[in-house]
């Protein structure tokens, strides 16, 4: 039976422990927990259900069948960017990652190489359009970044010609 996942205000959410395991652990969908522990509310190092889902993840359960969606309709993506952002995920998710939101170090996304329980993220991933130059400096502020905080930057690009995701790294 497919898990109902409640979609409020374009916010999809797991409330269901049992459920945010089977989909860390048979889908490497990680989501973001939100809610506080009734034991302890007013601490914020550790949180609990809800779990929140990104939408890139929500799409991907939806399109692998995998999930139903009670309450408000989930209607992403909606733009161009949308539509990338959920390329580059498909790609990054399908090569066998952990994928989770890059903003924290001025990614999109985040690169695990197992459970981010157990492993710290490799790789900071940026979108590129296709065919942008990106100038020195840039190139160098990015690289510098990574290095501060030990990671690989991994700049993305969607190819509309051969849709095709291309990959290069930064050390």
């Amino acid at each position: 039976m497919k898990p109902k996942l409640r979609c409020a205000s374009g916010q999809v959410m797991v409330t269901c422990a049992d459920d945010v395991l089977w989909l860390r652990t048979k889908h490497r969908i990680v989501g973001s927990l939100e809610g506080s522990h009734p034991a302890n509310p007013l601490q914020n190092n550790y949180f609990g259900l809800p779990l929140f889902l990104m939408p890139e993840e929500t799409a991907l359960l939806i399109e692998c069948d995998v999930i139903c969606i009670e309450g408000d309709k989930f209607e992403w993506p909606q733009s161009e960017r949308d539509q990338l952002r959920f390329k580059l995920f498909k790609d990054l998710h399908g090569r066998g990652f952990f994928v989770t939101q890059g903003i924290k170090f001025g990614g999109e996304y985040l690169l695990y190489p197992g459970d981010p329980l157990r492993y710290h993220s490799s790789h900071i991933v940026s979108l590129v359009d296709h065919g942008q130059t990106v100038a020195a400096r840039e190139l160098i502020t990015l690289g510098r970044v990574c290095t501060a905080v030990n990671k690989t930057r991994l700049l993305s690009s969607w190819n509309p010609h051969t849709d095709h995701i291309t990959h290069i790294t930064l050390n």
